[in-house]
């Protein structure tokens, strides 16, 4: 059984995930009959610019923003717990903190040395005195939220000091103790020390257990200093492949896919730039790649998804410290229907969509804080989170997240997937999927959104590659993408693969009258088109909202779209009152799968087995009466 801990208040943080799904747990309420794309049920969403976190809290606490996109500091968790009018939101993180090691450097490159590590530091020392008691202990590299961990597989744990362990380990390797020095020398009878390095010049990182650390050297009698670095000179170093010990980094994912594991830890990505920055290297490591990549049933997949966490498990080339408690406050006495999403949590898209007035009538403005102006409105461009989460509010794409982080069709109605051995006329070796989308898209200049847009938001991606659109990268295998009639796209790939889904199915569908190359913005302007703050441009969008208004470093504010395909009526508006409310975050248009290794995606990504999983994902404190 795992061990959660929270200063506090006790987090019942276990959620059972079965086939039989029924969503997200949630005293907020959807709308009676309504699907979970319909919305929606607000006119407006206004998200003010306050950098500073106390501002954010005060403004929270006066009821000048409903919501806060970022996360708090644990700090400010007594006065909002306190507070009748604000509910906190908790969710353990989709990523982790962690110390990679340099397996390639002597004695690093001695698995056995950084196993005794493992076994010799704190985690749950990590949660009570650096974390406070807002995160939890994990080992997996694969986070706990994510479909495909196998956390409670593992045979043991490296949760607790077990320094015992550790010492034995390194006594049966010939890791002798200097009797001079009492310090441990390699198995060539060398000195050595370990540094411990981390960005100093980086208030993110302000939870560093560096103490803790030392500690478990210590206990090691392995001789241990840290070294406080420039996170930019230290992360070139990392990623070039230079000269280190151990560093600290912190991580986040945004979704379940896996196929990362066949690339961060590759032994042929030991010395290329930006890849595999620990320097790891294990032959039956390896030898799962293909299975990962090129696996067409979830049971293959998940098998050497299984074994290639088990051998970095065992092997140690980073080490995972924790999983922090994410927190946001949000307000309770005008609105309901927030929605707890696993990946962009109680701010995600789906709240914005779900949300509605408490005495149950349509409409109303929802103010919410970010803490930074976006930098660019341009979906190609962007690097900023605070651009993202406005973004993912004007766009369209064939299927999106769903709060549980399985696939909720945008615009698809139907989908077939095929190879060769299920249709002879594609070549063997190929993947391809027939997409029939719905029928009442349309962007909001009022043209219709068809197969033509999807089929050239690809190509657009692919052409525009050449001149640096990043869009074009995870396009991978594609050899085809064409519209055979206005409703229905074809979508082809070289290989067969378990994760060809992923490449596509996500991305933001762009208008070809728009984007087109011959009098539009074409190929070479992907990265010159400015929208928002080039008032010139047209900005021509399909998502549940429309954007209206800005004040640079001030606000955003976007506007319920009327043309949107899945918006609610108000004429047919029946609000729920939450004592009554089931929450049901599934849909009556899913999309059909042919082929088992892509029926089971969504199963893979709620269950990780197919069958049952239990994990820890979310949960919501309640308030005090």
């Amino acid at each position: 059984m795992r061990k959660f801990t929270q200063t506090t208040t006790l987090l019942a943080l276990t959620i059972l995930l079965i086939i039989s799904f029924n969503g997200i747990p949630s005293e907020c309420g959807f709308i009676e009959s309504d699907s979970l794309q319909t919305g929606p049920y607000i006119d407006e969403v206004i998200y003010k610019v306050i950098p500073n976190q106390d501002q954010r809290i005060l403004a929270l606490e006066a009821g000048e923003i409903e919501m806060d996109c970022s996360f708090f500091d644990p700090v400010h968790y007594d006065i909002l717990d306190r507070d009748p009018d604000i509910d906190i939101y908790k969710a353990i993180n989709n990523g982790y903190g962690y110390i990679t090691i340099n397996c390639a450097k002597y004695p690093l490159n001695i698995s056995g040395l950084r196993r005794a590590f493992a076994f010799a530091f704190d985690k749950t020392r990590v949660t009570a005195e650096t974390m406070d008691g807002f995160s939890i202990e994990h080992d997996s590299l694969v986070p706990l939220a994510n479909g495909w961990c196998v956390e409670d597989q593992f045979n043991w744990h490296y949760y607790t000091a077990q320094p015992d362990t550790g010492n034995q380990i390194l006594d049966e390797l010939n890791f002798t103790i200097d009797s001079e020095t009492g310090f441990r020398l390699a198995p060539n009878d060398t000195p050595f020390d370990i540094v411990f390095e981390y960005a100093a010049d980086v208030s993110f990182f302000g939870w560093i257990p560096i103490q803790i650390w030392l500690d478990a050297l210590d206990s090691l009698h392995i001789n241990a200093s840290t070294h406080p670095a420039s996170f930019y000179e230290l992360r070139s170093r990392l990623d070039n492949h230079g000269d280190y010990d151990m560093a600290f980094d912190d991580t986040n994912y945004y979704s379940n896919n896996v196929e990362w594991l066949a690339f961060d830890y590759w032994s042929e990505y030991a010395n290329v730039t930006n890849q595999n920055p620990s320097n790891f290297a294990n032959e039956t490591y390896d030898s799962l790649r293909d299975a990962l990549l090129y696996g067409t049933t979830y049971e293959e997949v998940y098998e050497a998804a299984t074994e290639m966490q088990k051998i970095l498990h065992y092997n140690v080339p980073r080490l995972v410290l924790y999983e922090k408690t994410y927190m946001q406050g949000y307000r309770n006495d005008k609105f309901t229907g927030h929605v707890e999403d696993l990946g962009r949590y109680i701010t995600s898209p789906w709240t914005m969509r779900k949300i509605h007035k408490i005495d149950g009538t349509f409409g109303g403005t929802v103010p919410i804080a970010i803490s930074e102006e976006p930098d660019s409105f341009n979906i190609f461009l962007t690097n900023s989170a605070y651009s993202e989460i406005i973004l993912s509010e004007l766009w369209p794409s064939l299927y999106d997240y769903g709060p549980d982080l399985t696939p909720v069709p945008d615009v698809v109605e139907s989908m077939l997937t095929e190879t060769h051995s299920d249709n002879p006329a594609i070549s063997d070796g190929h993947t391809r999927f027939t997409i029939d989308i719905i029928q009442n898209a349309t962007w909001s200049d009022g043209e219709p959104l068809t197969a033509n847009d999807v089929a050239f938001s690809l190509t657009y991606a692919f052409e525009s590659a050449k001149y640096g659109n990043p869009a074009g990268s995870d396009i991978g295998d594609l050899v085809a993408v064409y519209a055979p009639t206005p409703s229905r796209v074809t979508i082809e790939f070289n290989t067969e693969s378990y994760w060809h889904f992923v490449t596509f199915a996500y991305d933001y569908i762009i208008p070809q009258h728009i984007f087109n190359n011959s009098g539009g913005i074409g190929y070479e302007g992907w990265n010159t088109w400015s929208p928002v703050f080039n008032t010139t441009e047209p900005y021509v969008t399909c998502g549940p909202y429309i954007f209206s208004d800005f004040k640079q470093g001030d606000y955003i504010t976007i506007d319920r779209n009327p043309l949107f395909h899945y918006l609610a009526n108000p004429d047919n508006y029946t609000a729920v009152t939450s004592s009554s409310i089931t929450t049901n975050t599934t849909t009556n248009q899913n999309p059909t799968f042919t082929m088992d290794w892509l029926a089971a995606v969504s199963i893979a990504l709620v269950t990780g087995s197919g069958i049952v999983l239990v994990y820890v994902v979310v949960t919501k404190i309640q308030k005090r009466q």
